[in-house]
């Protein structure tokens, strides 16, 4: 348990994405001049990245390893993220149409966000579990 929290701690204060590893500034700077959008924006890449770094991780450890596939995993991660972003944007054009509304370009935008893909990638290559991926994506997306 010390561990999943130093993690979060670590993500969140000190190898932030976002100040410290310069990734993931496109949607931080585009959207945040308005609360509710820097909210709705801040959400939906929390939503994505936690959700792939599960399914990467799944992906990694259940196909890519065991298939000695490995240098497949930057497209299929990109192809992930790309359907895990389509998903998104279609509940919230479902259930949240004003947010969709205000979020405009910049929801599509979450498909290219160097920190989604570069999480993914880094629980990867540090071969992390698929709990520690999670928790890691999910840190880093806070």
């Amino acid at each position: 348990m010390g561990t999943y929290i130093s993690l979060i701690i670590g993500c969140i204060l000190v190898n932030n994405f976002v100040l410290t590893q310069i990734l993931g500034i496109c949607p931080f700077l585009g959207v945040s001049k308005s609360t509710k959008t820097a909210l709705g924006m801040g959400g939906a890449v929390i939503f994505v990245m936690t959700i792939a770094g599960l399914v990467t991780a799944c992906i990694n450890h259940f196909l890519l390893i065991p298939y000695e596939v490995s240098y497949l995993s930057t497209i299929v991660f990109i192809l992930v993220i790309a359907g895990l972003v389509q998903i998104l944007e279609i509940l919230l054009q479902v259930f949240s149409k004003s947010l969709y509304e205000a979020l405009g370009i910049y929801l599509p935008l979450i498909t290219t966000n160097c920190a989604v893909l570069g999480a993914a990638l880094i629980c990867s290559q540090g071969e992390f579990s698929l709990l520690k991926s999670t928790v890691y994506c999910f840190a880093s997306a806070v």
